[in-house]
């Protein structure tokens, strides 16, 4: 056994030094294609600077290889120098541990460039897809020519006020100018109450219309919504529903008279106002002094001002104008190319459906034969193709760092587990016990059998007893049969004796010796 061991610790002590010279080796050659890759990159580098860049890399190989008897010396030095050396065999194996981190991170980066622009791809042609449904649904949705035109009427309303309201101010100032008289403070002052109550009044007005206008296009829209279930309903033979939404839209109210009512006091209250505000105003004007010619002047250039401003505001409304008709022209236009744009826009979208499709085949069995998205797919408890990219580098960075451990220490712990190997081996087979163990184990036996009770157990034990037992047993009766051999002998003297000594006792005794002829011979037997 002890042989068996040595030679599986000279084996082991081998194993270790092939391994970190094979890591020593991958290394070199690790570090001479990085540099190799980095001069036919640069145009710049010499052969000096490749040779230099490759020397850290070479001396870092041949010092990988003192990991193996610093190990040796780890297993056998004195405990006072054991944290020293492991200090030292830990920075030694953290080489092989940048070499292996490095180069399984190289590897997983590829694998994970390549599945990642299988994804992008599939996140360019979806977020595409998504912008053709949207542009669909919203051409779908959005009346552009209605939109259009609802522009144009905005656009027609604004500058209709607009050019109202410089002509109102230059209807003011020829009123002033009719009436020959100037306006005095408390004059002015009714004027623009006046002007703000009438202001009041259409504010007012338009509010009551706009929302007469909304209330009538609610209730026709759910009139329209009981006309579309009464005709399902027809349509199924649903009677009983038919005459329920019947019912529903004879109680439908056309809410215009009640919107209007709602805002008719308001408005009289408005026109009472204006009417007394008018009327004071007539009265303070006139009160008011006869205009001089300073001020006449001062009207009539006010008034030559408020026509340029009414010219340029017409011209630029009238611009705005030109533009609304523009969009309008456009929209109609595109609305006639629309059903064209729908059909190229679905086209496009079933040609994005196939590329889906397609990459979609490539990326799930590449998510499921990759080795750190199956680890990570377990840990979070998701499909390996559903992982996502943080997840997937913490679980590689978790596999690749123990990987490299185990590498970076792989070499030390064979040489040391292949010393104690020839340790063992070179121990005796049989080891004499010391006074002190022997006595401990007497000991031991004598506290046990102190702690062992004798229990008294009742046991049957059978007893043999003598019986008399009367059996018949037939007995055989011997019958002696006599036999003559003639022994042929010319010292009959001599034969006896011989007979005697060999013969048993009984039978002796029924041997008779006779001659026949004239000479002694035995008897019959």
């Amino acid at each position: 056994m002890s042989q068996k061991l040595a030679s599986y610790g000279q084996w082991t002590y081998r194993g270790a030094w092939a391994l970190e010279i094979t890591a020593s080796i991958i290394g070199l050659a690790t570090g001479l294609a990085l540099g190799v890759q980095a001069f036919e990159a640069s145009q710049s580098a010499t052969a000096m600077d490749l040779v230099l860049a490759s020397a850290p890399f070479f001396i870092v190989s041949i010092a990988e290889l003192t990991k193996i008897p610093i190990a040796t010396l780890l297993y056998s030095a004195s405990w006072f120098w054991k944290p020293v050396l492991l200090i030292f065999l830990l920075l030694l194996a953290g080489i092989t541990f940048e070499t292996v981190l490095l180069g399984l991170e190289r590897a997983g980066t590829l694998r994970e460039l390549q599945y990642e622009e299988i994804a992008d791809e599939i996140d360019t042609l979806t977020r595409e897809n998504a912008k053709l449904t949207a542009s669909d649904e919203a051409a779908k949705q959005t009346d552009q020519v209605a939109k259009a035109k609802a522009g144009l009427e905005e656009v027609g309303t604004l500058a209709d006020n607009a050019r109202k309201e410089i002509q109102a101010r230059i209807g003011d100032v020829d009123a002033e100018l009719q009436a020959t008289t100037a306006l005095t403070p408390e004059a002015a002052k009714a004027r623009e109450q006046l002007k703000d109550q009438e202001q009041r009044r259409t504010d007012l007005v338009a509010e009551r219309d706009t929302r007469v206008k909304q209330a009538v296009e609610e209730f026709e829209r759910q009139r329209d919504s009981y006309v579309e279930r009464i005709k399902d309903a027809r349509v199924s033979g649903d009677a009983a529903s038919a005459k329920r939404w019947e019912d529903g839209i004879g109680k439908l109210a056309n809410p215009r008279t009640k919107t209007e009512a709602k805002y008719d006091p308001q408005i009289q209250d408005l026109d009472e106002q204006i009417a007394a505000a008018r009327a004071e105003f007539d009265r303070l004007r006139l009160q008011s002094p006869k205009m001089t010619d300073e001020q006449k002047q001062v009207l009539q250039n006010r008034r030559v001002d408020l026509e340029k401003s009414l010219d340029e505001i017409s011209a630029d409304w009238e611009r705005r104008l030109s533009q609304a008709r523009e969009d309008l022209s456009a929209a109609q236009s595109a609305e006639a190319t629309e059903g064209k744009v729908l059909a190229a826009n679905q086209a496009r979208r079933d040609e994005i459906a196939k590329q889906l499709n397609e990459l979609e085949k490539r990326r799930i069995p590449l998510a499921r034969t990759d080795q750190i998205r199956r680890i990570a797919a377990r840990w979070y408890s998701e499909k390996p193709e559903q992982v996502s990219e943080g997840e997937a580098g913490k679980i590689a960075a978790i596999w690749f760092g123990s990987l490299a451990v185990i590498a970076g220490l792989a070499g030390p712990i064979t040489a040391m587990v292949a010393l104690g190997l020839q340790r063992i081996a070179a121990q005796a087979e049989s080891r004499s016990e010391n006074r002190l163990s022997r006595l401990i184990r007497r000991l031991l036996l004598r506290w046990r059998w102190h702690r062992v009770r004798t229990v008294k157990v009742p046991v049957e034990v059978p007893v043999d007893r003598e019986v008399e037992k009367r059996v018949e047993v037939p007995v055989e009766k011997v019958v002696k049969e006599i036999l003559y051999v003639p022994v042929l002998t010319d010292d009959p003297d001599a034969l006896r004796k011989a007979l005697n000594e060999e013969l048993p006792a009984d039978v002796v005794d029924l041997v008779k010796v006779a001659a026949k002829g004239g000479r002694k011979r035995a008897g019959p037997a």
